[in-house]
């Protein structure tokens, strides 16, 4: 039996939360408040401006666009999209405005089950 499209986020999403917990120092509880903030960023400022600003910051920040971006490339990328920052906003931007909205729709949609599992999983470690 096929897996659901929620299923499948929800997989993503588990094992980006799972992989937080090995991030140096207090990088883990930094990318915990982070993927539960992202949704209200993102609805604030946009999608590009957000991982921009992930972009500029430190390794929980960065490890957070990374699961953004392969999470949206694996789900919506028509073709193999390089996985690099650049060749992804570069995707972003020379898109149709309905492609970049799919995109904003389905980074909330992940940070939907993201913002739940991390907190699952820290109260496991």
């Amino acid at each position: 039996m096929a897996q659901t499209l929620d299923q499948k986020r929800a997989a993503l999403a588990w094992g980006y939360a799972t992989a937080s917990h090995n991030l140096p120092g207090d990088a883990s509880d930094k990318y915990r408040n982070l993927a539960k903030g992202a949704p209200a960023l993102i609805m604030n400022s946009g999608l590009m401006p957000t991982l921009a600003f992930y972009k500029s910051k430190g390794p929980a920040e960065q490890q957070l666009l990374n699961d953004l971006m392969t999470g949206l490339v694996q789900r919506l990328a028509p073709q193999p999209v390089p996985r690099d920052f650049m060749a992804f906003m570069a995707m972003l931007q020379k898109g149709e405005s309905r492609d970049y909205l799919r995109y904003t729709d389905e980074a909330l949609e992940l940070l939907k089950w993201l913002r739940q599992f991390v907190d699952a999983v820290k109260s496991e470690v």
